[in-house]
């Protein structure tokens, strides 16, 4: 059975509702397990509604305070802490199927999104940006988290802690700018992971952004993608009204557009 971590964590009071799918549908996607809701307590709003539902659903609460409001570096020390097959989200997951039963014949497996066209850069804007292809946080299986970080660990110590999974890195050659994402990245774990599978997929979506989706909105208005942003209010509306018929399709629209 898997250990299951939900990071929450919400820019504003508003954003609140888009930021908690995972709790809202945490039922359908993993039933009877008792998950431990992490709340980086940005917001008032958020502890609040979080509190409540780890009381309503006998759910462990823990609270994140001063510099563990950083998401990342929760996510980073659920990893560090686990010795046991692990699953890590955000809050930003519908569930439409239960996940409980997923299979993982590698060390983890998560949604690969494929590499594309980065954001133009100001100091170089006649290079090509290219960023790699990457496994999305926002939904991770990890069945080996002892050997994932014992990895990261050695690529730490390799690259004189040069080596940083939760910053993005970039290499300037030749006209080309390589952005290596944070996170878990498909050039660096490709023989320890592996992809979800399109029965995998069909049992959840994600809203981009979630609980910060007015980022997103105001990065795909700057880069002139405005009919996307408008998708993306799309779904952003139908998970603030709860109607999860109408999220579905929010991760193929954004992630692989």
């Amino acid at each position: 059975m898997w250990n299951v971590h939900i990071v929450i964590d919400t820019n504003s009071t508003s954003e609140v509702a888009t930021g908690v799918t995972s709790l809202k549908t945490f039922a359908t996607g993993f039933p009877g397990i008792k998950p431990t809701v992490h709340d980086t307590a940005r917001n008032g709003e958020q502890t609040r509604y979080v509190k409540q539902w780890c009381l309503d659903n006998n759910a462990v609460y823990s609270r994140h305070l001063g510099a563990f409001k950083n998401s990342d570096l929760i996510y980073k020390e659920i990893m560090r802490r686990s010795t046991q097959p692990t699953v890590i989200m955000f809050g930003d997951c519908v569930f439409y199927q239960d996940m409980r039963g997923t299979t993982v014949n590698k060390w983890f497996k998560g949604f690969l999104i494929p590499a594309s066209e980065g954001k133009t850069s100001t100091v170089f804007p006649d290079y090509k940006v290219i960023k790699e292809s990457y496994y999305g946080e926002h939904l991770l299986f990890i069945k080996e988290p002892e050997k994932g970080w014992a990895k990261i660990q050695a690529l730490t110590e390799e690259f004189d802690s040069f080596y940083r999974p939760w910053s993005p890195s970039y290499v300037i050659r030749d006209g080309y700018i390589y952005e290596e994402p944070k996170g878990l990245t498909y050039p660096v774990w490709k023989a320890e992971s592996e992809s979800f599978s399109d029965e995998d997929l069909s049992k959840y979506d994600t809203i981009k952004g979630g609980g910060k989706y007015t980022i997103i909105q105001k990065e795909l208005t700057s880069l002139g993608k405005t009919a996307l942003a408008t998708t993306h209010m799309g779904y952003v509306n139908a998970a603030i009204a709860e109607d999860w018929a109408n999220v579905q399709g929010a991760r193929s629209a954004l992630y692989l557009t």
